[in-house]
């Protein structure tokens, strides 16, 4: 068998195709090749763009609960202020 550096994905395909063939025990003829996987396609957006984005989500999401903690905190310290102030003048 003749291998050419660097296999191309014609003549990889081949080569597994014959060494399946071998490794069963059949003839070449009867011999199926092993099914190639699909690679997904680059996204139209940029390879740093999915993780840019996370990371914007990550930061909204963060501010957003930091302002409504915010918020209950000044809440609770004015009605506590409210409560001793009717306390005391009690």
């Amino acid at each position: 068998m003749k291998q050419d550096l660097p296999l191309s994905p014609r003549g990889l395909d081949m080569a597994r195709h014959q060494d399946l063939g071998m490794a069963a025990c059949r003839s070449l003829s009867r011999a199926r090749p092993r099914p190639t996987f699909r690679t997904s396609r680059p996204s139209p957006l940029g390879p740093n763009r999915t993780g840019f984005l996370v990371g914007v989500l990550a930061l909204l999401g963060f501010l957003f609960v930091a302002t409504v903690l915010w918020a209950h905190a000044t809440d609770v310290a004015a009605t506590m202020r409210a409560q001793a102030a009717a306390m005391r003048g009690m």
